[in-house]
């Protein structure tokens, strides 16, 4: 494993400690904005509306931050993106009443999103192929450092004038950009103007990847089963315990296994898979999570129902949660990996971008569908269908795997 870290390019180390770092400034103000933003307005009509900007924003901010990437380099998007992001932080420090607040959200949602397609195009120019769930998870362990830490950290500081939080925050983002553009090196293959296609291809070429637009179809699930866990498993708890204090939910051990998890294995994971066939590993990842999820849904009212002692009842949870995010570390970096094997050398930046749609669409139907269970106190349902949709999904990336490699056979015979 060491000797594969040390063959990492300079570019993926430098993102990762950028991750941690600014994913630590990021997360510990993130979690508590719907706080700041009630603190400051008297409607929670209001603050509703400012948080249904962000998710909106990012879509538009990923789809034109790829194309923008594939045509003028990644390193200049990601450092635009960055000083976005410390414009808008700088902002919210004066910001007082509703129309600021919501323009600085949306302008927070769209330049964080512009960074990520041109970052995850960069990686797949500097990494070899089979390096690159290697890089990837080394990326995804810095995220969750910064996820992990900076949640503590903003609960530590709050007492402190908000204003500082977001000035700190913003100082480290203006020093990342500055890292970025005195040491990080541009990717971008060197293309001729007949090599660069007009917006009208690009569209053309996703239209007719029928590859990519499956492997986003069965993304839609997996997207769903995370943004249900994320969004919702607090509730389901409280629903499946009702005895039960928001004191004693345990999902606060759970968010905190799943962090430690990925920062002490997601590299190995990454490492150990970055040579097994796509299509195996998304069967088994998906697989392993969609079950995961259906575990969650039945264990907790099942273990309340029969007494179970409470240290027990959350040991035996913690070791659910485990299995879940297992099929969690195994998919993420494939995926990210799969994307950069499929896409056009001169269009990575777009692919990546048009990707995040399956994470859009997942993110706003999953606590949709799940609202309607649960206003039948049925929270359990929708984990159940959404897992076992997830296990659908695996089959689907089975198939997508044995055609792709089929179709590189048939290339290599031609």
């Amino acid at each position: 494993m060491i000797q594969s870290l040390k063959r990492l390019d300079r570019n993926i180390w430098i993102r990762f400690l950028g991750e941690t770092i600014t994913g630590v400034m990021m997360f510990m103000i993130a979690p508590f904005l719907v706080l700041y933003y009630s603190d400051k307005l008297d409607s929670y009509i209001q603050v509703g509306v400012i948080m249904a900007t962000g998710p909106i924003m990012a879509l538009i901010g990923s789809v034109v931050g790829g194309r923008l990437a594939d045509l003028y380099g990644r390193k200049p998007i990601m450092m635009i993106a960055i000083l976005g992001d410390a414009l808008a932080l700088v902002g919210f420090a004066f910001a007082e009443t509703f129309w600021p607040l919501l323009l600085l959200n949306a302008m927070l949602g769209l330049t964080n999103s512009l960074f990520h397609p041109a970052a995850s195009a960069m990686v797949a120019e500097v990494t070899e192929p089979e390096q690159m769930n290697e890089a990837f998870g080394l990326l995804r362990m810095g995220h969750n450092i910064g996820a992990a830490l900076g949640p503590l950290l903003g609960s530590a500081v709050l007492f402190i004038d908000r204003q500082y939080i977001f000035y700190s925050a913003a100082l480290v983002f203006v020093l990342y950009a500055l890292v970025l553009g005195r040491y990080i090196r541009e990717s971008l293959p060197e293309t001729t103007e007949a090599d660069t296609p007009s917006n009208r291809d690009v569209l053309r070429v996703f239209y007719n990847d029928k590859v990519f637009l499956v492997f986003i179809f069965a993304g839609v699930f997996i997207s769903m089963g995370f943004s249900l866990i994320e969004s919702m498993l607090p509730l389901f708890l409280r629903e499946s315990m009702p005895s039960f204090t928001d004191r004693e939910n345990p999902f606060a051990y759970m968010l905190a296994l799943n962090g430690i998890m990925v920062v002490l294995f997601q590299f190995p994971i990454a490492s150990k898979l970055g040579r097994k066939p796509f299509g195996n590993v998304m069967l088994a990842g998906a697989t392993i999570f969609g079950v995961g999820m259906m575990l969650i849904a039945v264990m907790p009212r099942l273990l309340y129902s029969l007494g179970t002692p409470y240290l027990v009842l959350v040991s035996v949870l913690l070791a659910v949660y485990a299995f879940y995010t297992l099929g969690e570390m195994i998919m993420s970096p494939v995926q990210q990996t799969f994307i950069a094997l499929i896409a056009p050398e001169n269009m990575r930046g777009a692919y990546n971008g048009a990707a995040s749609i399956q994470w859009l669409i997942g993110g706003v139907t999953a606590p949709i569908m799940a609202s309607l269970f649960f206003d039948q106190r049925a929270g359990h349902i929708a984990l159940i269908l959404v897992g076992a949709a997830s296990c659908v999904s695996g089959l689907i990336y089975w198939q997508l795997g044995r055609r792709v490699s089929a179709a590189e056979v048939k290339q290599k015979t031609a």
